[in-house]
């Protein structure tokens, strides 16, 4: 073998090595998050009432979730339908699609849900079969979101609607012991979202724009909600070892990105001394909370994030 070919195979089995490990860290993250989802569903009713009057969900529907992970949103879409539709989940990754089986199964949801290896730009399902495609946090990683949106139009029904859940820029850190680390804190942010933009050519947060997607991919009688998440540790609705163990989530979470995530702070303007002071100064921050009860349960600093639920109707003629 030459030595061209050589190098060649070496770069992809590399690749391929570092797109299992994502994989696997992805859908890792995904069910160490699920229990903190329950949680925060469980706490606030009015999510599920939010998602029941917008999706509109009715007896015998077929429903697609696209770009679906390891299923969490589209057993939370079979839910919500109360065991009467039909919900099929896609995905491009074999991992998840494995993953979103087997957390099925356990979840004794096998009969309602169903899984489908496939691209979101050629997703493998025929025309007109869906009365609602949904997709949750799917085209913020995305480099042609158009073009996926007028695929899950495709595959739904004349009359039919599609939505999209994505985050937007509504979303807010202040801590008013720390104000020049709340005005890092957006700095590193912006920079970040600037960066993968620049590097990636994708929109992470994209909410704000899915109107005008949904429009040029050809849907009609747009209409949206916002599902606004806050965090306040001090909040006494919720218990200290809740707050303590979501930190440590989020904690964990944070050191297994950070250093990954520099490049994109990097490409959009930050220098590595302020990605440097930011992640010394987070990482301190939440462990000096979490050594100090008493401390944390006074902790003033607020956060918030948003997602928009967007959605479009296929025209009944076209």
């Amino acid at each position: 073998m030459s030595a061209t070919r050589t190098a060649q195979v070496q770069t992809k089995r590399r690749k391929r090595k570092e797109s299992i490990s994502k994989s696997a860290f992805r859908v890792k993250y995904l069910r160490r998050s699920r229990k903190l989802w329950n949680r925060y569903l469980n706490s606030r009713p009015w999510v599920n009432q939010l998602y029941e009057s917008f999706l509109g969900i009715r007896p015998g529907q077929k429903i697609v979730d696209v770009g679906c992970g390891p299923g969490d949103f589209t057993r939370y879409l079979a839910r919500l339908s109360e065991g009467n539709s039909k919900i099929l989940g896609v995905d491009s990754n074999p991992e998840s699609i494995k993953a979103g089986i087997a957390d099925t199964k356990r979840a004794h949801l096998s009969h309602v849900v169903s899984y489908k290896l496939g691209d979101a730009y050629k997703i493998p399902i025929d025309d007109d079969y869906a009365d609602l495609t949904c997709c949750r946090t799917l085209l913020m990683h995305l480099d042609d979101p158009l073009k996926a949106v007028r695929e899950m139009a495709r595959i739904t029904k004349l009359g039919g609607h599609v939505v999209a859940v994505e985050q937007g820029k509504m979303g807010i850190y202040y801590d008013p012991n720390d104000k020049r680390f709340s005005r890092l804190s957006d700095q590193v942010w912006e920079a970040q979202l600037r960066g993968i933009r620049k590097l990636e050519g994708k929109e992470f947060r994209i909410g704000e724009k899915l109107p005008g997607i949904f429009q040029e991919a050809g849907l009609v009688d747009m209409k949206a909600e916002i599902q606004n998440n806050l965090y306040l540790a001090s909040d006494p609705r919720q218990p200290l070892n809740d707050v303590k163990e979501e930190l440590r989530f989020y904690l964990a979470f944070f050191k297994e990105r950070m250093e990954k995530d520099r490049k994109y702070v990097v490409a959009g303007g930050l220098s590595n001394a302020k990605v440097s002071e930011y992640n010394k100064g987070y990482v301190s921050k939440i462990e000096g909370l979490l050594a100090d009860d008493q401390k944390l349960r006074r902790d003033p600093t607020i956060s918030t994030d948003a997602l928009y639920i967007v959605s479009g109707m296929k025209p009944r003629q076209t």
